[in-house]
């Protein structure tokens, strides 16, 4: 999935940084790698989601929102949950506190916060948890362009 996601960054010609670092599965770790490498863009959080009739979804926001399932539900239209760490990682490569905002398959959609695009800068993991890649906000268009997943803004 890491080379996937270099591959759409190359394809949509995105400027990118990219930091190598300790392992980060948790917010407390980020806290500390973001200290030391002094990021500029919000932070990144994908929640990879199942709905009621067995679809998978990645909701990409940042750090701080909550998943609102009656929201999800209203947009989706069925019920959602978090799916588990096993169908995480069966489904995508990824692991628990490590899903990358894209490069997932074309059987899952995408769910966008439109928030997002309110900050300058975004940082993600590319589903390796001692990477971290830093892109323009704006940029995440020309990465969902060349995507082929569904895209869907909440």
């Amino acid at each position: 999935m890491y080379k996937h996601i270099l591959n759409l960054l190359d394809k949509g010609d995105i400027e990118y940084k990219s930091f190598k670092h300790e392992p980060v599965l948790d917010y407390k770790k980020a806290k500390k790698v973001r200290e030391r490498f002094n990021f500029e863009g919000v932070e990144s959080k994908s929640l990879f989601i199942k709905s009621k009739s067995g679809k998978y979804y990645v909701f990409v926001t940042v750090k701080g929102t909550r998943l609102d399932s009656k929201k999800m539900k209203k947009l989706l239209g069925e019920k959602v949950s978090i799916a588990s760490g096993k169908e995480l990682t069966e489904k995508t490569d990824c692991i628990p506190g490590c899903a990358a905002p894209f490069g997932y398959s074309k059987e899952i959609t995408l769910i966008i916060d439109k928030n997002i695009f309110s900050y300058d800068k975004f940082v993600f993991s590319p589903a390796k948890p001692e990477i971290t890649i830093e892109i323009r906000t704006k940029d995440i268009k020309k990465i969902l362009d060349v995507s082929e997943n569904k895209i869907i803004y909440y």
